[in-house]
């Protein structure tokens, strides 16, 4: 409850216009435009913003999350690929899923548009390579140390069921979490308190723990 009525307050007083409907790509336009102070995103946001076709490349610092009670921020998302059962191509798909995260996509992505492009955190060795580390000088070290000090065994201040530090690998959880974020949309709109919020996000919660009890 303080940290999310925090972050309301911080957004409604400080925040971008119209900042309850602004995703990822509203907020970096926002950046690059010149229009934003700060912005608290993803290590991949970097890439973006030091773009060769970027306004402010070059003009950006990067700095690790504040934190209050551990070490480090320690937020760990990723994307990654998946193969459906009913696909009717799985051996063309993996051949594009192994090409794609291959350190041969990289040098691609590197010589043809630019290393600042190239997708960070997918590979070590990215970040042993003179060409990136040269052309992603502004951030590259610091995502990389936010990445490696991310523990999805021991994430925060109390004993974790499971394994992973914001992700449940449920079916249920991608909507779940759009539920939530809309909820709390809602409170930095001033459509409802944060404390509504929170109440309605631990209901939607709960009807899907009880389907996961005894299992």
């Amino acid at each position: 409850l303080e940290a999310t009525k925090f972050y309301v307050d911080l957004v409604r007083e400080h925040g971008e216009a119209g900042a309850a409907q602004s995703g990822f790509a509203e907020c970096l336009n926002n950046t690059t435009q010149g229009k934003t102070a700060m912005w608290y995103d993803a290590t991949s946001a970097a890439g973006s913003l030091e773009s060769a076709d970027s306004p402010v490349k070059g003009k950006m610092g990067y700095a690790p999350a504040p934190v209050e009670k551990t070490e480090s921020a320690g937020w760990l998302y990723t994307w990654a690929w998946g193969i459906q059962n009913a696909s009717r191509n799985p051996d063309n798909a993996w051949k594009f899923v192994s090409w794609a995260s291959s350190k041969e996509y990289e040098q691609l992505v590197g010589d043809e548009i630019g290393w600042s492009d190239v997708p960070a955190g997918k590979r070590a060795s990215t970040y042993e390579n003179p060409d990136y580390r040269a052309e992603a000088a502004a951030f590259q070290e610091m995502t990389r140390k936010a990445i490696e000090q991310a523990r999805p065994d021991d994430p925060g201040v109390q004993p974790r069921p499971a394994p992973g530090i914001q992700f449940v690998g449920i079916p249920e959880f991608t909507d779940l979490g759009t539920q939530v974020s809309q909820e709390i949309s809602a409170a930095i709109a001033g459509r409802q308190s944060v404390e509504s919020a929170l109440r309605k996000s631990q209901q939607l919660a709960e009807e899907i723990s009880e389907e996961y009890e005894g299992r």
